[in-house]
């Protein structure tokens, strides 16, 4: 038995369904469609409402800078520049100064026989004056600290080393004070 069915409608009829169902399906496309714009919408809403807000903070935070802006006056703006002005010459002069560290290696590196060194204080140098090391320790005779007095003077870093005649009190054991100023 063949199993193909006899459709035994007219032609114009079978035409008719055919179309029938062409709209409805199209009718179905168009709704799905349309869903899907209004669904799409509607998880778009809280994207909207958050940059809505967001610009309006922003436009508020702007005119707050500009009313700002325009109440300082240009003698304000005048100090700032000048302060800040200030402050980077201070910080090209730090940037010249010679490390700590620097200066303490260039007087440990001068030969001390009989000297006993405990103590550095460096003070950088600072609005035209020289920059100071002061240099404190124990000598064991006169002529060593004498000697220590002379090297540090006779140093190339050095424009002078100032030593209290009063360190010369004692023999022996002596305990000094060395002011080096150092060369610019």
């Amino acid at each position: 038995m063949h199993r193909e069915l006899t459709n035994l409608l007219p032609l114009e009829r079978r035409r008719a369904l055919r179309r029938d169902y062409i709209l409805r399906l199209g009718v179905i496309a168009a709704l799905f469609v349309s869903a899907l714009f209004f669904i799409a919408a509607a998880l778009l809403l809280p994207t909207y409402v958050f940059l809505t807000g967001s610009f309006k903070v922003k436009e508020t935070h702007l005119a707050n800078i500009e009313s700002t802006l325009s109440s300082v006056s240009q003698k304000t703006i005048s100090d700032r520049l000048a302060a800040l002005s200030d402050h980077a010459a201070t910080l090209i002069a730090i940037t010249n100064t010679p490390f700590a560290s620097v200066v303490i290696r260039e007087v440990l590196a001068i030969p001390r026989p009989g000297i006993t060194l405990s103590g550095f204080v460096y003070t950088p140098a600072a609005r035209g004056r020289p920059g100071v090391v002061t240099v404190s320790g124990t000598a064991a005779t006169r002529d060593t600290l004498r000697n220590y007095q002379l090297a540090l003077e006779g140093a190339s870093f050095a424009l002078s080393a100032d030593l209290p005649v009063s360190a010369y009190a004692k023999d022996t054991a002596i305990s000094f004070t060395i002011t080096v100023t150092l060369a610019p």
